[in-house]
């Protein structure tokens, strides 16, 4: 089973083909509240962007019947706060396939996917921007009440410039979710800019 898992989120990380990092200013930006469409659930956070980006269907072809859906958005417009990127996936699991593994293979189901997920997103996400010399943090956090784990994977791009990919992944029974916001890692500001739109995140049922 587990050797199905990478292709879950890999599909995500073709999506986020980032062309480089710029320099921010040292000032907050205004946000607006955006609302994502997951398959089961919707994602609220403030963004320093609208996003207009339509839903991608990444549904991997064979997870023996434990995805149901998976939908990717990836949005590189400018934006007040010059992210990089902002990358948004989720992952719609079948409730009775995972709980049919009893609570002993459900944890191993669970561990095994977001381990795969954030192995293929590490090595995918580098090559597809060229980066380099990178190093991975994971940090555990809480989101509004949820449980979330966040990787902070920082590299240097292609023009040897030191970027942060932060990604924040929410584990569910029902539907994963799975953010990255893209910056420049000598910005202050972006960072900070970046830790305010992922705590701002609400997940609720459709």
């Amino acid at each position: 089973m587990s050797k199905k898992l990478p292709a879950l989120i890999l599909l995500i990380v073709c999506l986020v083909c980032i062309t480089g990092c710029s320099r921010l200013s040292e000032t907050t930006v205004p946000v607006k509240h955006n609302i994502i469409a997951g398959d089961a659930t919707e994602l609220k956070i403030d963004l320093p962007i609208q996003m207009n980006a339509k839903a991608q269907d990444l549904t991997p072809a064979d997870t023996q019947g434990y995805v149901i859906k998976q939908l990717g958005y990836i949005d590189r417009s400018k934006n007040a706060a010059d992210f990089s990127a902002i990358a948004l996936s989720s992952v719609h699991l079948s409730t009775d396939k995972v709980a049919s593994l009893g609570p002993a293979g459900k944890k191993t189901f669970m561990d095994s996917m977001e381990k795969s997920a954030m192995k293929s997103f590490t090595m995918s996400y580098l090559q597809s921007v060229n980066g380099s010399n990178s190093a991975v943090e994971k940090k555990e956090m809480t989101i509004n009440g949820t449980d979330a784990h966040e990787y902070i994977v920082a590299y240097q791009s292609k023009e040897s410039k030191p970027c942060i990919a932060k990604m924040l992944y929410i584990p569910d029974d029902t539907e994963v979710w799975i953010v990255v916001i893209d910056y420049p890692k000598d910005s202050e500001k972006a960072e900070k800019q970046a830790d305010t739109c992922l705590s701002s995140i609400k997940i609720a049922k459709k």
